[in-house]
């Protein structure tokens, strides 16, 4: 571009600038607006040449702006020049709006002068405003949905606690029922018969220490549901404890013992004190389901960093709904069983950190397989 062109120019991108600006000098006294200026402020050009450019401005900037070229004057430093910041401008109306300022010193000669370009953004912060009211909805709205949640899953627990609680009342019931009926045949027979032989007198009070202990075993077994102690995890041998098991219960000849333990395997962690009343139930259970003889499999293997153990028989089996109600309190399918074995199992093994995994065929057996953690060190 040729020197001569330059004032032309220059003079054209002064008139057809989308932002304002203005010069003033170094008291602040407006020198120069372009027609953005007077569009953006309601001001004619007029209006606003050889005034102080406070006159754009709404307290307490105007007050700032004094001290920002007073310092800057007197020290050199600069709060505003040559840094662009967002601030706050005022129209010919009173009517305030948001902007954003860039000032920068011009060469003047003798002469200190600054430009000021200045550009409405009072969309931009009208929608970021909007954002953050969206954002503030936002976040009340998934609090809510968070506490509605937190209520319907407390309602959804509340629902299974009494459904639990009808369960084992009626297990209860039928535990407790029958022998206090027994009882009372008993007391009723004491009570009435007339010189009654002493014989018939030892059978009936041998009837009622039976139905009594039969009762507190059933209140001992719930209790023991109920306030299972927390666990002290330790390392140990699972199958030292799988063989001490074997070696204290007197298996029926029918019964074959058949072993699987891999050498390699790394220490269980766990309460092994829980863990031995465990694999006692399963094993028992296993036994039991084999009245008429059969195989007794156990097998130990490391399985994705886990000590798995597997409890098998070829006893009777189960049906899969019988599997799917195992572990409810007083669920039992053995005649005098009292249904808490396995719920006392499932407890101990869920606050071990275990996992269970049952698969059964009715007529076929049943195994259960049982994950522990590993402690990562070689047995």
């Amino acid at each position: 571009m040729r020197d001569q062109d330059q004032p032309a120019v220059l003079e054209s991108v002064l008139q057809t600038a989308v932002d304002a600006i203005i010069i003033i000098d170094g008291l602040g006294v407006i020198e120069s607006v372009n027609p953005a200026t007077e569009r953006m402020f309601g001001f004619v050009a007029a209006e606003m040449l050889g005034q102080n450019i406070k006159m754009l401005m709404p307290s307490p900037y105007q007050e700032q702006h004094d001290g920002y070229l007073k310092r800057y004057h007197a020290t050199g430093e600069r709060r505003i020049i040559g840094i662009g910041r967002e601030v706050m401008g005022q129209r010919k109306d009173g009517s305030t709006f948001d902007l954003h300022l860039a000032v920068s010193e011009v060469d003047a000669g003798s002469r200190k002068m600054f430009m000021g370009i200045i550009r409405d953004i009072s969309d931009l912060k009208s929608v970021e405003n909007e954002l953050k009211q969206l954002n503030a909805t936002l976040d009340q709205r998934v609090r809510e949905q968070a506490e509605d949640l937190h209520q319907a899953q407390r309602k959804l627990e509340e629902k299974e606690r009494f459904a639990m609680l009808g369960r084992i009342s009626g297990g209860i019931a039928h535990e407790i029922r029958n022998p206090l009926n027994v009882l009372r045949t008993s007391a009723y027979f004491l009570l009435n018969a007339k010189a009654p032989a002493a014989e018939k007198q030892h059978e009936h009070l041998t009837r009622i220490d039976r139905q009594v202990a039969i009762i507190d075993s059933a209140v001992t077994a719930l209790s023991d549901l109920a306030r299972m102690p927390e666990p002290s995890a330790s390392s140990f041998e699972i199958t030292s404890v799988l063989e001490a098991i074997l070696c204290d219960m007197k298996l029926a000849g029918n019964i074959g013992v058949e072993q699987d333990f891999s050498d390699d395997l790394p220490l269980a962690l766990a309460d092994e004190k829980q863990l031995t009343l465990v694999f006692k139930n399963l094993i028992l259970n296993a036994v039991e389901a084999m009245s008429a003889g059969g195989v007794l499999r156990l097998s130990a293997s490391l399985q994705s960093q886990r000590v798995v153990v597997v409890v098998a028989d070829n006893g009777v089996g189960m049906t899969p709904d019988v599997v799917s109600q195992i572990t409810e309190p007083f669920f039992s399918t053995k005649s005098r069983g009292m249904g808490l074995g396995l719920p006392i199992t499932k407890a101990i093994l869920e606050k071990n950190r275990c996992e269970m995994q049952v698969e059964s065929e009715y007529g076929n057996g049943t195994t259960f397989s049982i994950s522990i953690p590993s402690s990562g060190v070689q047995s």
